[in-house]
């Protein structure tokens, strides 16, 4: 008898964990094995699990990357005006190496005709080694036997697999048009809100110039050997603008000299390199100083995102002799802000 139930236990047990492995292999929500099947939608909401899967098992021909000033970007402009399928890569809050495994995975698989990477000042001046994230490196890797991580994973069945199969009896379809990671639909885009959440730091003496150069060149360094290695591909950088918030913390906190320079840098290494594209939204002063299409310091609505979204496929990219012209002009523009009136307006 016991050696009956014994047997009966475990003939359960393997059949349950079978079932359970299994319907996590073919849903796939992390696309670990393959695209969507059978009907599911596509469902994208996590990149720091699903990009390198996205990036090797879907299908596309260009690349839309970036962080959550990125991420409300829809992907109608460029299936509009580009000959091809776009996906989109998002990591909120991302370092570097959080779109480099990816960005190498799809250069790897795919022939990618254009990336368009949105990368923030706050990223830039980033070093990786600061990033405490533990990636799955199970989801990342070619060893098959440490995918039971993934194909036994509760959070992944319990908690992704049940959206997903409402997602598909709802006939839903909206990541495939917008790209995923869409998250500005319920936050309240205004003046009020972006000055009532801004907390004003106390000044400080200024850094050095050069405070911020160290991280910025060892991320250029990892983005141009990409685009060195990848001559076909054209890489279309923009740097998203930050509010007029933002630079009121960066001089208050004696930052101004030492981002500008950063950015300086920066432009000039991109620039350099035939195949890349570059846009500078940062010294957009209509744009920055509009406070009602912001959510916080450096948050812009969905209306913003599309429109950057045109002016990245119809307007010529910045070029290496505007540079220091454009710096130059936009550090007086900051010198003669009356950042004080802002604060006042508020009430403050």
């Amino acid at each position: 008898m016991p050696k009956r139930f014994l047997r009966l236990f475990f003939a359960v047990f393997l059949a349950l964990t079978a079932l359970f492995a299994g319907t996590i292999y073919v849903v796939d929500p992390y696309y670990h094995y393959h695209g969507p099947v059978a009907g599911l939608p596509l469902w994208l909401q996590d990149g720091r699990y699903q990009n390198v899967g996205a990036a090797e098992n879907l299908d596309y021909d260009y690349l839309l990357m970036g962080t959550s000033v990125t991420a409300n970007f829809t992907l109608e402009p460029f299936q509009q005006r580009l000959p091809g399928q776009t996906r989109k890569l998002i990591v909120q809050g991302g370092y570097f190496e959080d779109f480099l495994l990816p960005l190498d995975v799809a250069l790897e698989t795919h022939t990618v005709r254009q990336v368009f990477w949105g990368v923030d000042s706050n990223c830039w001046r980033r070093y990786d080694k600061e990033n405490t994230w533990e990636a799955p490196t199970y989801l990342f890797d070619e060893n098959l036997y440490n995918d039971v991580h993934y194909l036994l994973s509760k959070d992944t069945f319990f908690w992704y697999i049940p959206d997903i199969l409402r997602a598909a009896r709802e006939g839903y379809q909206a990541d495939e048009r917008t790209g995923g990671y869409l998250w500005g639909d319920d936050v309240q885009w205004s003046r009020e809100v972006a000055l009532g959440v801004y907390q004003r730091p106390e000044p400080r003496p200024a850094v050095a110039a050069d405070a911020l150069l160290g991280p910025a060149q060892e991320n250029l360094d990892h983005v141009l050997a990409r685009v060195d290695a990848h001559p076909q591909t054209t890489f279309t950088f923009y740097l998203p603008p930050y509010s007029i918030l933002f630079w009121d913390m960066t001089i208050r906190e004696g930052e101004l000299e030492a981002t500008l320079t950063m950015h300086e840098r920066v432009l000039e290494g991109l620039i350099s390199r035939p195949n890349v594209r570059v846009f500078y939204f940062m010294d957009d002063q209509a744009l920055i100083t509009d406070l009602d299409q912001y959510s916080d310091h450096i948050h812009y609505s969905p209306d913003v995102c599309q429109e950057l979204a045109r002016r990245l496929l119809e307007e010529e990219p910045m070029t290496a002799q505007e540079i220091a012209s454009r710096m130059e002009a936009f550090r007086d523009f900051l010198s003669t802000y009356d950042f004080e009136s802002l604060f006042q307006d508020a009430g403050s």
